[in-house]
């Protein structure tokens, strides 16, 4: 691997990591896609406690996710690289689906 391919593999997940521990404590959702724009009327449906904790967890776990597929991806390795994007997807999915399950956790 290339010195800019090492960086790239580190400072990518580091920085999904990073903002998905904000997110967990409730900084930075305002880059959450759609949160931002939608009325406070919407908003105040929510338990945006709940709500934070989950996608901030997830978040942090797509990080991992794109290291393995960084990692896999230029490496050569299709193991690692598909374990990477079945986490990522595993995690995207968990995001919709969680809060449809159990509506009232997510939901005032």
């Amino acid at each position: 691997m290339s010195l800019f391919e090492i960086i790239i593999t580190l400072l990518i997940p580091l920085g999904a990591i990073i903002w998905g521990i904000c997110i967990y404590f409730q900084k930075g959702t305002w880059l959450l896609a759609g949160w931002n724009t939608m009325s406070k009327e919407k908003k105040n449906t929510y338990n945006e406690k709940n709500i934070c904790r989950l996608y901030g967890k997830c978040v942090a776990v797509c990080g991992i996710g794109f290291f393995l597929l960084l990692y896999g991806s230029f490496n050569y390795n299709d193991i690692i690289l598909l374990t990477g994007i079945g986490i990522v997807a595993l995690m995207i999915i968990l995001t919709i689906i969680v809060p449809m399950l159990n509506p009232k956790k997510y939901r005032k």
